[in-house]
């Protein structure tokens, strides 16, 4: 594996993608492995002053979607945020999602809504993308029922960055009401990783190439059926009439360079985008929350979604 320098306040991290999740034969372990962090995120308590609940919605086809929410303890209306979680659609919600919801959640004073959507290896393309759409339908419909006041940003991670990327697109083409913005964190958005030399330079990092090529090949693995973008947000032919977007790669990722690509797109359809890389930091390193460069980066997102939500309400 190549060397890498990271930054000496973070942890070292261990590679992620060691279980071969599409692996048929490891089924029975990758069952075990999602109930297990479904049990933790299911016994997680928020810090003093908010609230979590849990509500479930009945899905298209069959089943339901269980969603959390993370709120300061107030019943006034605020703004929303649709937090898609990463996981390369294998894995479910986590312990360190809940808890930079929370942190997002105390000190935006916004509510965060985290669909539990459906998962790989069952659940292919569009299924988690129209998941994550029905509590998106939800916000918007009954905002008085959850207490919003009608701004809502999009935030994805990983996986979750193509979650809330494609749904970014899919909304706009319904002329459906605009988020706020669109924060995508370490942002899976190509599947084309080869057009990206960041793809080899860190092909042993904490998201490696072998888990990358899993993750999509097993997403996609009934097609795009409909437009490229929903899926694959790189893959759009149209980037103009987005919401504004905060990009945030980080410098020892294979997602590095699509990233930033993506933020060239935006930038070129007349999106304002703010790239912003973070250098000598890995995929996933926000997970050590408590440590204080974690938190100055986090302090950065803050500033910025602070600035999307204001800039809405002055729009209005």
């Amino acid at each position: 594996m190549p060397q890498y320098s990271y930054r000496p306040e973070l942890k070292r991290p261990k590679a992620l993608g060691g279980i071969d999740f599409g692996n048929p034969a490891l089924a029975p372990m990758v069952g075990l492995v999602v109930q297990n962090l479904r049990k933790n995120t299911r016994a997680y308590g928020p810090p003093g002053g908010m609230t979590l609940r849990v509500f479930s919605l009945p899905s298209r086809d069959r089943g339901d979607i269980e969603c959390f929410v993370l709120s300061p303890d107030t019943e006034k209306p605020l703004p929303g945020m649709l937090y898609c979680h990463g996981g390369g659609f294998f894995l479910p919600l986590e312990i360190p999602a809940l808890e930079l919801a929370a942190a997002y959640a105390q000190k935006l004073s916004v509510r965060v809504f985290l669909p539990e959507y459906r998962l790989l290896p069952e659940h292919s393309y569009p299924v988690p993308l129209r998941d994550c759409r029905a509590v998106w339908d939800e916000m918007c419909a009954h905002a008085a029922r959850h207490r919003l006041d009608g701004r809502v940003l999009l935030y994805g991670e990983s996986a979750g960055g193509a979650l809330a990327a494609g749904l970014a697109q899919q909304l706009r083409d319904e002329g459906v009401p605009s988020p706020c913005g669109q924060v995508l964190i370490y942002p899976a958005l190509d599947d084309r990783s080869e057009h990206y030399p960041s793809t080899e330079a860190y092909s042993g990092a904490v998201w490696t190439k072998q888990a990358n090529a899993r993750m999509w090949s097993g997403y996609l693995k009934n097609g795009f059926q409909g437009p490229e973008g929903y899926a694959v947000p790189l893959r759009g032919g149209d980037f103009s009439g987005l919401p504004p977007a905060y990009i945030e790669p980080q410098g020892i990722d294979l997602l590095r360079d699509e990233g930033a690509a993506y933020g060239e797109a935006l930038r070129a359809a007349g999106v304002p985008s703010q790239v912003n890389l973070i250098e000598g930091s890995y995929h996933g390193f926000d997970a050590d929350v408590a440590n204080p460069f974690v938190q100055s980066v986090i302090d950065q997102r803050i500033r910025t979604m602070a600035d999307m939500l204001a800039d809405h309400k002055n729009e209005e």
